[in-house]
């Protein structure tokens, strides 16, 4: 990356041609020699660094830098500490993250730079304490789910239920169950708590039947054989209708197919290169992407080869200029040294040689962070 600048553990200082030897290198800084930079020249390399933080880094992976400059550089209570750490990786921004990786790098901290971080933490402090202020209020006020009302609705159809028995048991005529049911629309999840509530009377009422309880025998005592019969025939056609209920409902389930997304939807707003004539090396189609295992990408500002792997038992999606559903362990990105030899190898290699092809390439290792863009050529995709 032009213009960073080398950090040296000793007094001698670099020139401007020793710079330019550290391209694409994360930018380090020769502290010494940047205290006595002018405002112009502080912010020029400040901003080179920012850059290269932005381009490699996500804030997810480097919060853990800021929050111990906070601890170190901040006077914060416990719980104001506890409020930042707990804050969401993408409040903290780019520009925080960079600074604080550009200080560790050798970089100087002005005072508006530490003024800065200093507000902008304060300010994620105070919007996460108000953020827990709301939550605890809100805990306060009970919550009716989806469930609760389809419980309380399942609840009031056992009740009506209950009448159609009370019929049966008083010779009334009783009503259709399963169109009784069928016009409540009684949730098929719970069609297994409305037998369960009345497996417990069937089960009871066989006990009278059987007459080997005495104090169901006693209870029980005012019903003739007549009227057992007429409730036992009552229940097997309740439990008979709950079944079919049940088919049908499962049946009805199934016919409800999702229909699919519109796959070119999906890859609408994804940016990547679609074709370098430098390199002659054309983009694969990105709606190869949708459900692949891996995908090779070659950033041609930065000069880096990556694959993308997929997550055990998972495939590879797109979300708007970003990559999903892959392993932040295994997807990684490699320098080029000789891009043009080296993709023309790439090109040319089989499914074995590409198995070790990256880590072949003599060079560091950095992750890759699903994001996309015009710079990007999607090089090989694998299903």
């Amino acid at each position: 990356m032009a213009g960073t600048v080398k950090v040296k553990k000793t007094t001698k200082h670099m020139s401007k041609a020793e710079l330019q030897k550290h391209l694409g290198n994360e930018p380090t800084w020769d502290t010494e020699l940047a205290l006595k930079f002018e405002n112009a020249e502080f912010e020029h390399y400040l901003a080179e660094s920012l850059r290269y933080y932005n381009t490699h880094f996500s804030s997810k992976e480097l919060k853990k830098y800021v929050v111990e400059w906070v601890q170190k550089n901040m006077k914060l209570s416990k719980e104001q500490l506890a409020l930042y750490i707990q804050s969401d990786a993408e409040q903290t921004t780019m520009s925080l993250c960079g600074l604080v990786k550009a200080e560790l790098a050798g970089m100087p901290m002005r005072e508006k730079n530490k003024q800065y971080i200093v507000e902008s933490i304060t300010k994620i402090i105070e919007a996460q304490a108000n953020k827990k202020v709301k939550a605890e209020k809100k805990k306060e006020k009970p919550i009716v789910t989806i469930q609760d009302r389809l419980a309380e609705k399942t609840s009031e159809i056992i009740g009506e239920i209950e009448g159609e028995v009370d019929n049966a048991f008083l010779n009334k005529p009783t009503a259709n169950i399963y169109e009784f049911i069928t016009a409540r629309n009684l949730v098929q999840a719970h069609i297994g708590k409305v037998k369960s509530h009345f497996q417990k009377q069937i089960d009871e009422m066989t006990l009278v039947v059987e007459g080997k309880d005495d104090q169901l025998n006693e209870a029980y005592g005012f019903l003739k054989n007549k009227d057992l019969k007429r409730i036992g025939e009552f229940y097997v056609k309740l439990m008979a209708d709950l079944d079919s209920y049940a088919s049908v409902k499962k049946a009805s389930k199934k016919l409800q197919v999702k229909r699919p997304q519109n796959k070119d939807k999906l890859v609408a707003k994804l940016k990547y290169l679609k074709e370098s004539k430098e390199l002659k090396i054309v983009s694969v189609p990105p709606i190869e992407i949708l459900g692949a295992q891996e995908m090779w990408v070659y950033h041609t500002k930065h000069k880096k080869l990556g694959k993308y792997v997929a997550e055990d038992r998972g495939a590879l999606g797109v979300k708007g200029t970003t990559i999903t559903g892959f392993s932040e362990a295994k997807s990684v990105q490699k320098t080029l040294r000789k891009p043009v030899e080296q993709l023309a190898a790439f090109t040319k290699a089989g499914k074995v040689a590409l198995r070790t092809f990256l880590k072949d390439i003599k060079a560091v290792e950095t992750k890759l962070n699903g994001r996309m863009n015009a710079d990007i050529l999607i090089l090989k995709v694998e299903q």
